[in-house]
């Protein structure tokens, strides 16, 4: 078995959550701690709480839905596992992937999206889990207000209710074959060929 296989449907959603818990639910501990001693009272690690646990939902969506569209999966998922935990997800599933991934993944910034005279962004706070997914209208502008702590605990929500569920070894197999990156050019586009120079140079 190579480092990280797993043998079951439920060692992959485990393997996802100890991960999510021990390094997001552990930097979360540590500023709340912070906090209750003073320090940071008007910040927290804001951007990158949403770059960490995006990515993992997103991957929670590919393990559950087969669409090679990873973008498509994460908006399943928001829309369906993520909605069943907490009302909000549905109907700002769509917008919230889009926020993410052409703001956060590729620039330093939270762009707003811009429509029909309406521009659509989003407000990501910490540790004010009862304003989650509410929307303020000032217009033109409309805000959805993000809270990294009910995300997280949405995500842990979520990964649990995966583990409870029978899924006939779809999810294992997706998950092993995160293992590997083949990167045969003969199945691949040529722009892995400067890739696999410097690996036979190793």
């Amino acid at each position: 078995m190579r480092p990280g296989e797993v043998t079951s449907d439920q060692q992959a959603f485990q393997q996802v959550l100890g991960r999510l818990e021990g390094d997001v639910g552990t930097l979360i501990q540590l500023v709340n701690e912070g906090k209750n001693h003073g320090y940071f009272p008007n910040t927290a690690p804001f951007w990158a709480l949403v770059r960490m646990m995006f990515p993992i939902a997103e991957s929670v969506g590919d393990l559950i839905y087969r669409d090679s569209r990873t973008a498509k999966n994460l908006i399943s998922v928001l829309e369906r596992e993520f909605e069943a935990v907490r009302a909000g997800y549905l109907g700002k599933a769509k917008i919230l992937a889009q926020l993410y991934r052409h703001s956060l993944i590729h620039q330093d910034e939270l762009r707003s999206l811009q429509t029909g005279g309406k521009e659509c962004g989003w407000v990501v706070s910490f540790d004010e889990r009862a304003q989650h997914l509410t929307v303020t209208q000032r217009p033109p502008l409309i805000s959805i207000q993000f809270d990294t702590t009910a995300f997280y605990d949405d995500l842990v929500a979520v990964c649990h209710a995966a583990l409870a569920k029978q899924w006939n070894d779809e999810v294992k197999r997706r998950y092993n074959r995160w293992l590997i990156c083949d990167l045969d050019p003969e199945r691949n586009q040529r722009r892995i060929a400067e890739v696999i120079a410097e690996i036979e140079k190793l």
